[in-house]
């Protein structure tokens, strides 16, 4: 016979309808404003690091750099997946996580560049992280590049050593397997300033960066396809900041190599001429670097500083704006859209201040005022001289298109070009150089 328990049953807490309702009202309120506390703290930075890392059919690396972010990142940090139209089971695998990562999925391959972009645009750190899929983070890391960064204001990019890549970041290694490339790793890893050394270029397996700089410098030209070509044009950019790049001597990561990119090789073909089209040959390059260095030295720059003036611009927000000497004027329109009107991300015309409203029937007498022959060299119009370069004449100086491709990419070709005697280009300083706009496809940037 079984015995009663002495100690008596609790009978169910019964909530009566009258109560359930307000319990229903009071939950669903504080649903509410918990989602819009949270939207509008959306685009507020944390104090932290965003590790973003683009990704394509590569399962197993991916898995395996995951989880040495998680096993050796002492430091506060999201990461940030971007899957690139992957077949091989990664969507699953992210889906799988639970919460630990912030992912977004795509059923096409965006490239390197924009799927840099998208995870730029998901980032909330105070710093940022691009990182390739193939490498495997090692002990402290992210700490000894963080302190590089930190170091001095003047430095815009910082990457660590490794083993595997084709210029002077790599570093000769004895390890066998991954057990003793932790041990190596370990060993070297040891904050020292005298290891930080200033370089020309820094590839981008592993990128890190301030949000401050990313909001000057602006987000990777897509006009690459896949891969290759645009951490160079990325650094190239910061560097006409007049900012540094270091590589921290002191850090290594392993990097497999090339694992992606093995199935694009003709990638790089294109690439290298998307290149050569926006930058010029490396003689050009230098010159450009040269000039950078020597004349606006010191100061505080940002991407825009090298587009022209007295253009159409437009946004993702697809308002219509006329750039006239370093101004921002928002246009009233019909809302047609312009074919002359340069698509940029918002972060980049967040760089111009709003110098207040124009018509459009003004902005369509500036731009056919510089479209008409004239013998006169005005404001905002363009000159070639006789070393066959193109100049645009604003606020007293000339500021050169570093290529054709530039002039045609602000769509600039109806404007008319005066020629210039190298005695009337005398009477004008130089001013900084114009450079070609970076492609952005997605259209949430």
């Amino acid at each position: 016979m079984r015995r009663r328990s002495l100690r008596k049953r609790k009978r169910p807490k019964i909530i009566h309808k009258k109560n359930r309702a307000v319990y229903q009202a009071r939950y669903a309120a504080g649903y509410r404003d918990g989602r819009v506390k949270g939207a509008a703290s959306y685009h507020e930075p944390f104090a932290g690091t965003s590790i973003i890392i683009p990704t394509y059919n590569q399962l197993g690396y991916l898995r395996g750099c995951i989880e040495s972010i998680q096993r050796y990142t002492n430091e506060p940090y999201e990461m940030i997946i971007i899957d690139n139209g992957s077949t091989d089971g990664t969507p699953a695998y992210l889906k799988s996580l639970s919460g630990t990562v912030r992912y977004k999925i795509f059923s096409k391959n965006l490239g390197f560049a924009g799927g840099v972009n998208q995870g730029l645009m998901m980032a909330k750190g105070t710093t940022i992280v691009i990182l390739n899929n193939d490498t495997l983070v090692t002990t402290n890391w992210l700490s000894n590049l963080l302190l590089c960064l930190r170091s001095d204001p003047s430095i815009g990019l910082v990457g660590p050593v490794t083993n595997y890549l084709s210029n002077d970041q790599k570093i000769e290694v004895n390890y066998k397997n991954m057990v003793e490339m932790q041990s190596f790793a370990q060993n070297h890893n040891h904050s020292d300033s005298q290891r930080w050394r200033r370089s020309k270029g820094i590839m981008g397996f592993c990128l890190l960066l301030t949000r401050e700089v990313l909001q000057r410098v602006g987000y990777f030209d897509e006009g690459y396809v896949i891969g290759t070509c645009e951490d160079v044009d990325y650094y190239l950019r910061i560097r006409l900041l007049g900012l540094d790049l270091v590589v921290a001597e002191d850090t290594f990561i392993h990097h497999y190599g090339s694992v992606t990119m093995r199935s694009f090789l003709d990638a790089s073909l294109l690439n290298n001429a998307f290149f050569l089209e926006k930058w010029g040959d490396w003689e050009k390059i230098g010159r450009l670097e040269k000039v950078m260095d020597s004349v606006f030295s010191g100061q505080q720059r940002k991407g825009s500083d090298f587009y022209p003036s007295h253009i159409l611009v437009t946004g993702t927000d697809s308002k219509l704006y006329w750039v006239e000497n370093g101004l921002r004027y928002i246009v009233h329109s019909s809302n047609a859209p312009r074919n002359d009107a340069v698509r940029l991300p918002q972060l980049e015309l967040w760089n111009w201040p709003i110098g207040g409203d124009i018509s459009e029937a003004t902005v369509q007498q500036k731009i056919n005022a510089l479209s008409v022959l004239t013998t006169a060299i005005i404001e905002g119009g363009f000159v070639i001289t006789q070393d066959g370069e193109i100049h645009q004449l604003t606020e007293g100086k000339l500021h050169r298109m570093t290529t054709k491709q530039a002039f045609k990419a602000w769509g600039l070709e109806h404007r008319y070009i005066r020629p210039l005697t190298e005695g009337d280009k005398k009477q004008f300083s130089d001013g900084l150089p114009i450079i070609a706009p970076p492609i952005i496809k997605a259209d949430n940037i």
